[in-house]
């Protein structure tokens, strides 16, 4: 009977890496406290990426000189990118600068990790709920502090309360109170939902990504493994099994080839909607619409 193969196990965390999983080569004992450490591992060496990237850039841009070389243009360009397309549209041209650094760290350290996914063996620390949900959470913080220190605590909490007023006599008045309580109740509730969609909308289309790569190629498995095999290729003579493999696997390959490019675009999409959210609620939190 053949290993069975979790479909999820590219995007959940564990205590091993499978390097060969049907050959048994794997790495056991990544654990602290009971804690697996795959994705903490991973995440470590993305943020270790990207802090070195910018440092490197730094160090370089205070020089003064032109970008030389392809990794200068290319670093620089994502920098600037990230100013033009998200810091500015977003905030505004006067404050862009100020929020640009944690804006550009965290486009590219959500880029490394949804590109480190694509490496076969390792992992996607951007398909798990727990790490979208503490990006969410950092950026809950900063888009808050930054209307708290624009405008004051008091101010800025009185900006999630509408100014209704109601023509009439008393009983519109009231009416008018009810209205105001109730929109200030899901004002106040928008603050923590579009957190929440941050972290929902990055896991859920990194985890369906990878999902859909595995389960492609999972079908050469299923005609070529007696463990996986369906009814029907396991009643076809060998010949006509050989050739059934052949073609889904040249299939399978070739459209997870083609997926895989996608899902590159996919990986700098969703950095790109994460931060660029980002942005605009820091952006309404610092000059909110009434």
């Amino acid at each position: 009977m053949a290993k069975k193969i979790d479909p999820f196990s590219h995007v959940v965390d564990s205590n091993h890496f499978e390097i060969l999983p049907t050959a048994g080569l794997e790495w056991h004992g990544l654990e602290l406290g009971g804690v697996p450490l795959k994705f903490l591992i991973l995440i470590t060496v993305c943020a270790v990426g990207v802090g070195v990237a910018m440092i490197w850039l730094g160090q370089k841009m205070k020089s003064g000189d032109p970008p030389r070389g392809k990794l200068w243009n290319l670093v620089e360009s994502l920098l600037f990118f990230v100013r033009d397309k998200i810091a500015v549209p977003g905030i505004g041209e006067h404050d862009a600068n100020k929020y640009l650094p944690y804006l550009t760290t965290l486009f590219l350290f959500i880029f490394s990790m949804n590109l480190i996914g694509m490496v076969p063996f390792l992992g996607s620390p951007t398909a798990s709920i727990m790490v979208t949900a503490a990006l969410a959470v950092v950026s809950f913080f900063v888009i808050h502090t930054s209307g708290i220190m624009e405008m004051g605590t008091g101010k800025y909490l009185k900006t999630f309360i509408p100014h209704i007023e109601l023509e009439g006599g008393a009983a519109m008045k009231v009416m008018g109170g009810m209205i105001t309580v109730g929109m200030a109740i899901l004002e106040y509730a928008t603050a923590f939902i579009r957190a929440s969609v941050l972290a929902i909308r990055l896991f859920a289309n990194m985890l369906a990504g990878h999902t859909v790569l595995f389960m492609i190629l999972f079908f050469i498995a299923m005609v070529s493994d007696p463990g996986y095999q369906i009814g029907f290729v396991k009643q076809q003579p060998e010949g006509v099994q050989n050739l059934i493999w052949g073609g889904m696997s040249l299939f399978s390959v070739v459209l997870v080839s083609a997926l895989s490019l996608l899902e590159l675009f996919i990986a700098g999409l969703q950095a790109f909607i994460f931060t660029f959210l980002t942005a605009v609620f820091i952006g309404l939190a610092k000059h909110p619409p009434h």
